[in-house]
């Protein structure tokens, strides 16, 4: 078979790259990432952030190329020349656009991210504990997430035609080193080809099931198709039923969506939907298990929340977004206002994370004393499955108690075969009773007097 190789017109000349976005694409490339497979998440995030420009564009103009064409991800793979090639009906980019978005980084500050971002390395080592620039809007100024190809590819191919009819195709190209090319090419379609010759030890990423996996990992929810392969299948959900209303979903697509998240094959005993604007924005949907007995066909290796930024998976067990007595409780976190690591693989904890956490746990308790009040006979259930996790919780928690406490159960020597909550005790103490007496014991043995 012919090895694919990178047409290089005669005419074209090398563009160095300058010295500090040199430097910075040594970072993106050997210290940035911790997952070689990130580099997929951040091609389609970006593939999706080129569909959404172009549709945005048409609302007010029919007047581009293929106005017709499905807004989709396209990702195909060549086993045998070992390279990828994820396409997309995109916004496109001209030859000066590949040169800018591509070339430099970022036309003026490059030298600037470059401190950051070699900041943002010290503070994941423990070299430094803080820093005065956030990086969150950062990320989308710079757009490093392309570079994180270089991770896996002996060189990378961008064959892109702009939405505008009348320019023509151009191409870009970088084996990782100090220069790059830009020239003109051939594309009929509208959109953008990125093309990545996998280096040697990389070449497991030419297997269709393996980017499957990591499309369903990360980026199950972007909202354009993902098809991968010849036959052009869709892997990706699309729709983050989260993100919709509560007064749109349905109980049963509650219980489903648990089902596909958990592997569990019973229904959860309650779920949470939290949609909220202020003070921070962020969607959850939360769950706690039928049973605190994880199944043998549990997917969920730890405690700890998936954390989506804009429907793309950051973290699969964040364990700061409740406290740590309430990890039983499974679900999704989405945020538009993370303040997200260059990387995009880890949350900077501050302001925002408090928020979060904040709004979370009071949402678990309010749910559980919804449960407590309306449903008796299930939040006994639920409390002899987790009544250890909130015993924790009274003795860990020192700044806010008081909401665990109505949701405590006691035998007592009046119903010593029943649960009764402690208002529930107070109604029925006798007039001049001042004391409580409490013999400890195990969960059926403890006893109210």
């Amino acid at each position: 078979t012919e090895k694919v190789q990178e047409p290089v017109n005669g005419d074209s000349q090398p563009i160095a790259f300058k010295a500090e976005t040199r430097q910075l694409l040594d970072i993106l490339i050997h210290s940035l990432y911790t997952e070689r497979e990130i580099f997929l998440r951040e091609l389609i995030s970006n593939a999706s952030d080129a569909l959404t420009r172009v549709d945005f564009e048409m609302l007010t103009n029919r007047d581009v190329l293929d106005p017709d064409a499905e807004l989709a991800v396209r990702i195909t793979v060549d086993e045998e020349q070992d390279t990828i090639t994820i396409s997309d009906t995109g916004i496109g980019m001209t030859e000066a656009e590949l040169i800018t978005n591509l070339g430099t980084i970022a036309q003026s500050g490059a030298r600037d991210f470059l401190a950051v971002a070699k900041e943002s390395i010290k503070q994941e080592s423990g070299q430094s504990n803080q820093t005065d620039l956030s990086l969150t809007d950062l990320i989308g100024q710079f757009g490093v997430g392309f570079y994180s190809a270089f991770m896996v590819a002996e060189w990378v191919r961008v064959v892109s035609r702009s939405y505008r009819l009348d320019e023509k195709a151009a191409s870009w190209y970088c084996t990782g080193a100090d220069t790059f090319t830009v020239q003109p090419a051939e594309k009929e379609a509208r959109g953008t080809d990125v093309i990545i010759k996998l280096k040697e030890d990389a070449q497991d990423y030419a297997k269709e099931h393996r980017l499957r996996s990591i499309i369903r990992r990360h980026s199950d929810f972007i909202p354009f198709p993902i098809y991968v392969g010849d036959d052009q299948q869709q892997v990706n959900r699309q729709t983050a039923i989260w993100r919709q209303s509560p007064r749109e979903v349905e109980e049963q697509d509650y219980v489903d969506f648990y089902k596909q998240l958990t592997l569990d094959y019973e229904p959860p005993m309650t779920h949470a939907h939290m949609v909220v604007d202020a003070p921070v924005q962020m969607y959850a949907l939360l769950y706690v298990a039928g049973s605190p007995e994880r199944s043998m066909f549990s997917v969920r290796r730890e405690d700890g929340l998936k954390l989506f930024a804009r429907k793309v998976l950051i973290q699969e067990y964040n364990k700061d977004l409740l406290p740590e007595y309430l990890g039983f409780v499974q679900g999704v976190v989405d945020s538009e206002d993370l303040p997200l690591n260059v990387s995009r693989e880890s949350v900077q904890s501050n302001r925002v994370m408090n928020q979060l956490k904040k709004l979370i746990t009071a949402k678990v308790f309010d749910t559980l004393s919804e449960m407590a009040e309306k449903e008796p006979e299930k939040y006994v259930q639920f409390w002899e499955g987790y009544s250890r996790q909130l015993k924790q919780g009274v003795a860990m928690e020192q700044l806010n108690p008081e909401p665990l406490h109505p949701l405590l159960r006691f035998h007592t020597t009046a119903k010593p075969d029943e649960w009764s909550s402690l208002d529930e005790y107070v109604e029925r103490m006798k007039e001049n009773q001042e004391d409580i007496y409490y013999i400890m014991g195990d969960d059926e043995h403890s006893l109210m007097y």
